[in-house]
């Protein structure tokens, strides 16, 4: 009897696991909206003791949750498009509002002032910089002199009128670049960009479009693009256009580098000339001066050497004129002045036993 005592003594203190009383603990949503029906006041004309009924309690807790949804935040950088049943109303900016949640009414939340992208010609590698696909159907264009470019552009725009955006343009969209069916930066802005840049590009010869031009190029692309977006109602604005790539095609790319190089050579040759121009028109108009100079100076002493021989010639006129033999004899005696000492001489004299003698020891003749 101990034994067994005391065997019922050590099982009672074994551990029991805590028992199952989910049941109890269990919520009764009868009960519990119950409770909430007795505490709501009561309404005489309703059934029930005046009751309300608890299928109208849920319906009221799902209307009053339902009209919260309707709260949204707007950021700073998007705006919201307001629909009721499919009909746009209006815009809603940055901010928190409230629209008729759905299916009554929907919300289009769009970043419009965010600078958005279109590759035209090649697609961009992870880094959104470097080339890792070209697309010749979109580069490949013909220019003025019927010669192939291979153009490559980058255009940059924003979202300027966001119902235009959302709703006036039916575009296929762009899955490549993940812009959904609707948007008319799709393929309308692809079409609207490569029809104005193969515009742009055959009105110009090649070598301008490679080489002088592409800053040009560039500019009129823009206003035909702004025009067009503009004639369409799309809502984009168009911010800037950038050509990436402009080549030739690789089997005449080697041909055009020659060609590129040539007219490197002929400018720089120019700029060589230029300098030597540059260099040589001051000298030889210093040279020019100052020959002009000395023919001046030249002209100035040869005139009043002139003026001086014409005064004397007059003077010794005037002598003439006064006394003839007077003057006869002066420019006589000048003259053999001048002659006699640069011509031989000799003496003749008849009282001598020599008929002359040379003063200078020359021999024959006579006098000279």
């Amino acid at each position: 009897m101990i034994n067994s005592k005391s065997k019922k003594i050590e099982d009672s203190k074994m551990y029991r696991p805590p028992q199952n009383n989910n049941r109890d603990e269990q919520i009764n949503f009868d009960e519990l909206f119950e409770k909430i029906s007795s505490s709501m006041p009561k309404i005489p004309f309703l059934g029930n003791n005046g009751k309300i009924p608890i299928i109208i309690i849920g319906f009221v807790i799902v209307i009053v949750f339902w009209l919260l949804s309707g709260f949204y935040t707007v950021g700073p950088d998007s705006q919201a498009a307001l629909r009721t049943f499919g009909k746009f109303i209006g815009t809603a900016d940055s901010g928190l509002h409230w629209h008729f949640p759905s299916p009554v009414g929907n919300r289009d939340i769009v970043a419009v002032t965010t600078t958005r992208r279109l590759e035209l010609g090649f697609r961009s590698g992870n880094d959104g910089f470097s080339v890792a696909q070209s697309v010749t159907n979109e580069s490949l264009m013909i220019t003025g002199d019927e010669n192939i470019v291979d153009v490559q552009a980058v255009v940059q725009y924003k979202i300027s009128n966001l119902p235009n955006y959302l709703f006036l343009v039916d575009d296929p969209g762009d899955i490549e670049r993940g812009v959904n069916p609707g948007s008319p930066d799709g393929r309308t802005l692809r079409d609207i960009a490569e029809t104005a840049l193969r515009q742009v590009v055959g009105a110009r010869n090649i070598d301008d479009v490679l080489t002088t031009e592409k800053e040009q190029v560039q500019t009129e692309v823009l206003l035909i693009m702004k025009q067009l977006t503009s004639e369409y109602e799309t809502g984009i604005d168009v911010i800037q256009v950038l050509l990436q790539n402009v080549n030739p095609p690789k089997e005449v790319q080697a041909a055009f580098e020659d060609v590129v190089k040539a007219r490197e050579d002929r400018d720089r040759l120019i700029n060589l000339a230029e300098a030597y121009q540059a260099a040589e028109i001051p000298r030889s108009l210093g040279e020019a001066a100052k020959i002009t100079e000395a023919a001046l100076g030249f002209k100035e002493g040869r005139i009043a050497k002139a003026q001086g021989e014409a005064d004397g010639f007059n003077a010794i006129l005037e002598g003439y004129i006064n006394s003839p033999d007077v003057t006869k004899k002066r420019l006589y005696l000048e003259s053999m002045e001048e002659i006699l000492p640069g011509i031989k001489k000799f003496i003749l004299d008849d009282s001598s036993v020599l008929p002359f003698l040379p003063i200078d020891g020359a021999t024959g003749g006579g006098l000279q």
